[in-house]
């Protein structure tokens, strides 16, 4: 997370479908566009197979739910995108990518006594989370942005 106090962290929850949540830290989701126009790109792999066009920037758009679920969503219409930013190595400009949401992402406060393990189902969040957080009853793993966006997901 990257709002830190003695009293915990600032987070945005991501939707990412019906099941699935993830979280990102509070300056790292940066602009939330509804309704997104999405453009195709050929022969790339089905959890990264559109971009989408953010401040004369073209964007990776991630469905990491498809990518969790080994397939394409079954309904395509992504709701939102949320425009992240993240920091590739340090002394480095920002990178920026775009993850397809199922809902509104929510702003929440989290602590360090609600760390856990990843969780074990669906399979992938080792590859995609640095670390998880307990929400009430959720496990919320918290995503691993420089990875996705500079050749972790992209290089599969």
């Amino acid at each position: 997370m990257t709002t830190e106090s003695p009293m915990g962290s600032t987070a945005w929850v991501l939707v990412l479908d019906e099941q699935l949540r993830a979280a990102v830290g509070e300056r790292e989701l940066i602009h939330l566009i509804e309704a997104p126009t999405l453009l195709e790109v050929p022969l790339s792999p089905y959890y990264c197979r559109r971009t989408i066009l953010w401040n004369n920037l073209l964007l990776p758009a991630m469905d990491l739910a498809a990518w969790l679920h080994k397939q394409p969503k079954a309904n395509d219409q992504s709701k939102l995108a949320g425009i992240v930013a993240y920091q590739p190595e340090p002394n480095v400009a920002p990178g920026y990518g775009a993850l397809l949401l199922a809902d509104t992402p929510k702003r929440i406060h989290v602590t360090d006594t609600q760390a856990c393990s990843l969780p074990e189902y669906p399979h992938g969040w080792r590859e995609l989370a640095i670390s998880c957080f307990h929400q009430g009853e959720d496990i919320i793993p918290i995503l691993d942005l420089p990875h996705l966006f500079t050749g972790g997901l992209l290089a599969h």
